[in-house]
Order: C-alpha cells, then sequence, then structure tokens
C-alpha cells in the first residue's frame, strides 16, 4: 500500500448545493441524525448535546441554524414525547 499524496484524487469532497425547502430538508436530515444515534444507544439528552457541539459539524450547523427549539421537537418526536 502506497502513502497518500497531496493531490489524491480520492481525497473526501464535500459539495454543497441549492435546495428549494430548506427547512424541510434540515427537519428530515436531524431527525435521520437523531433516529440513527437513538438506535445506537444515545439518550434524548446525549443527542440535544451533540447537537449543541461544534464536534459534530452536521447537527451542529442544523442547531445553529434552527434553533433549540426544533432539534427539541424532533428529537421529542423520535423518544416518544420526551425531550
Amino acid at each position: 500500500m502506497k502513502d497518500l499524496a497531496k493531490d489524491d484524487p480520492f481525497e473526501l469532497v464535500g459539495v454543497g448545493y441549492p435546495i428549494a425547502i430548506a427547512e424541510e430538508t434540515d427537519r428530515q436530515t436531524a431527525r435521520c441524525v437523531i433516529e440513527e444515534y437513538a438506535l445506537t444507544g444515545f439518550s434524548a439528552a446525549d443527542i440535544l448535546e451533540l447537537f449543541e457541539s461544534p464536534i459534530y459539524g452536521l447537527p451542529h450547523a442544523i442547531h445553529r441554524r434552527r434553533g433549540s427549539e426544533f432539534v427539541k421537537e424532533l428529537v421529542g418526536e423520535v423518544f416518544g414525547g420526551t425531550k
């Protein structure tokens, strides 16, 4: 196996693109993230902290755009009304 080169063509690159309904896209994306972490054993409180932490780029970006109440509502839906 060879060492990776700085100009490696297989480097991971993220690309943004415009979307028509930004809030609904954020809702679906956040819910998917919440469900995935819930299935791996994270509690509702753990997931809320995850969205508040800048270490987790995608969830934190949604939290910044939509706010705590948006995230709490979705966490509540996934956990059956508990927040």
